[in-house]
């Protein structure tokens, strides 16, 4: 099968997709909608739109004639656009089909809630699709409120690989660290974080951060710094930018504790169900997407939006109460094996591709999820 994606090439997501459906032996093209950082993704033919032209009031312009011509070219069996916005608007003004649509969280719970302009650009795209597919169940009624029919959206987690993400032999020995997994930008809530850190270090002195920079603010990452400095944190917080591969991120989380993913706003974050998947006990925020993944006080522990006097209470509970922090991670462990898979659901993907490119319409699983409790 031939398939042609739009995507941020730098973005891990789209390098692990391509991965794994250029290993089934499908021929990939890449479509970069983000000036390329390094290598582009192996396996793909990479077509970079960044280089003819990325100023910011004519690109789009610019790069839909780019894309129209290069589809056409390509004659994919299904054209795939990775987000509502930017990959999605280039898709839609290519006018090719079967084309399904994936929305990632950003697109369609910030940009279309925010702007009237993008709201409006969403409801084309999603008009256009042929399907859509969701990693939350918060997207698929973000989707479904901007006019997707409901039998053409269906929630599609991108699951994980749990051959790869798993627990070690040691963790049921981990020393009191504490992992930020997201990276530095505004809707993920660091400065939370940094705010946390003194009140944590109060109570537990022998607790350790790492924070993850990757795909960073640097403004925002020097604020960090400050406050962390201002708690007199400084000594115990390291910084961790890119890592090598999959198998660094892994080795990552099997040394924590305890995560942190606090944001605003969100998808399905892949890095919160490695990490469980990981033995990593999660401290989230609490939004729609988590529900289904952690519960209170049985995966991991949820706290208010926007609230650091309750995050540190609860990362110091972890780091307290080691009977409760190892009956939530072999909890969420469980939770991931068994729901998250990325086998059956890249499986899944699979299907749609098959089914779209034989002019059929997908069928959604009854139960994604299997029973909830």
């Amino acid at each position: 099968m031939r398939l042609c994606l739009i995507a941020n090439p730098n973005s891990i997501h789209t390098q692990r997709w391509v991965r794994h459906f250029a290993g089934r032996g499908h021929e990939i093209h890449l479509l970069g909608d983000k000036p390329l950082i390094g290598a582009p993704p192996a396996g793909a033919t990479f077509h970079d739109l960044t280089r003819q032209n990325n100023a910011a009031k004519l690109r789009y312009l610019v790069w839909a004639r780019t894309v129209r011509r290069l589809v056409r070219q390509i004659r994919p069996d299904v054209l795939h656009a990775h987000q509502v916005a930017s990959a999605g608007w280039l898709a839609a003004a290519a006018g090719y089909h079967p084309l399904l649509v994936t929305a990632w969280g950003s697109d369609l719970l910030l940009g279309a809630a925010r702007s009237p302009l993008q709201r409006q650009l969403a409801r084309w795209v999603l008009g256009r699709a042929d399907y859509v597919t969701c990693v939350s169940v918060q997207l698929v009624e973000a989707a479904q409120a901007l006019g997707a029919p409901a039998g053409r959206v269906e929630l599609t987690p991108w699951g994980v690989d749990t051959a790869l993400f798993h627990p070690d032999e040691a963790a049921n020995a981990r020393p009191p660290l504490v992992l930020s997994i997201r990276g530095i930008k505004p809707v993920y809530n660091p400065l939370l974080i940094a705010q946390a850190i003194p009140a944590v270090l109060a109570a537990r002195p022998d607790a350790r951060f790492v924070i993850r920079t990757y795909s960073g603010d640097p403004e925002l990452l020097a604020t960090f710094r400050e406050l962390v400095a201002q708690g007199n944190a400084a000594g115990a917080v390291e910084y961790i930018g890119d890592l090598a591969d999959d198998r660094a991120i892994a080795d990552l989380y099997r040394q924590a504790a305890v995560v942190v993913s606090v944001p605003a706003s969100d998808g399905t974050p892949q890095s919160v169900l490695e990490a469980m998947a990981c033995g990593a006990t999660p401290v989230v925020s609490d939004l729609p997407a988590l529900r289904p993944w952690v519960r209170h006080e049985q995966e991991g522990l949820v706290t208010p939006v926007g609230d650091a006097a309750a995050l540190a209470g609860a990362i110091v509970r972890l780091l307290d109460d080691e009977a409760l922090r190892a009956a939530l991670r072999a909890a969420a462990v469980r939770r991931v094996q068994q729901r998250a898979d990325s086998r059956l659901w890249m499986e899944r993907y699979q299907q749609i591709y098959q089914q779209l490119a034989a002019g059929q319409p997908p069928r959604a699983p009854l139960s994604p999820f299997g029973e909830e409790p």
